[in-house]
């Protein structure tokens, strides 16, 4: 299946040219992790709001050939598939969440309203960025992101920015290795340029 029609391969294809973007932005960092999963379903929640060269755009970027087939791919690859939990089986314990903000001054339609929550299992709310940003995005920070995961990730906004609409998932995954491995066969590596 050729990247771009759907299913686990444009989910790949998009994650190796997001690696690719982001390591070539990157390389002094060393160590790198992020999760396409999270990046995808983000870009897709995006996309429910999106219409004409900018929803275009998104499906480009995305992969996908339409809206429904990225919302598809987002449904059965990632959040039914990668992102589920399956720690009642003795699998991984997941926990995603994805949201949106957007400022009181925008109407929101109501398709858009039941995309996030019924598609994406996201939540959506109105807040007012205008006049009393810093306690909004705090409330991003320290309510949201620390109980979608675990209370691991407690900061992922910068307060003090100023933004209309801000959309954001989260993950939190613990999971055994399934091969695990030697703690003796492994060494500790510095950073490039401090050898």
């Amino acid at each position: 299946m050729a990247a771009g029609q759907g299913g686990g391969t444009s989910a790949a294809c998009f994650a190796a040219r997001l690696l690719k973007h982001i390591a070539a932005e990157d390389r002094e960092r060393g160590n790198l992790v992020f999760s396409p999963l999270s990046i995808h379903v983000a870009i897709a929640l995006t996309s429910a709001g999106a219409r004409g060269p900018t929803l275009d755009e998104i499906l480009g970027v995305a992969g996908a050939q339409s809206r429904d087939a990225l919302a598809a791919l987002v449904r059965s690859v990632v959040m039914e598939g990668a992102l589920a939990d399956r720690s009642g089986i003795g699998g991984p314990s997941v926990a995603f969440s994805c949201g949106a903000w957007t400022d009181e001054a925008w109407a929101l339609k109501a398709a858009y309203l039941d995309t996030v929550a019924g598609t994406y299992k996201g939540n959506l709310w109105t807040v007012d960025f205008r006049t009393n940003p810093v306690p909004t995005r705090q409330h991003i920070n320290d309510a949201w992101a620390a109980e979608a995961t675990r209370n691991l990730i407690t900061g992922i906004l910068d307060p003090y920015k100023k933004s209309p609409h801000i959309v954001a998932s989260a993950i939190y995954f613990k999971a055994e290795w399934h091969d695990p491995f030697d703690k003796d066969c492994t060494v500790v590596s510095q950073p490039a340029g401090t050898r």
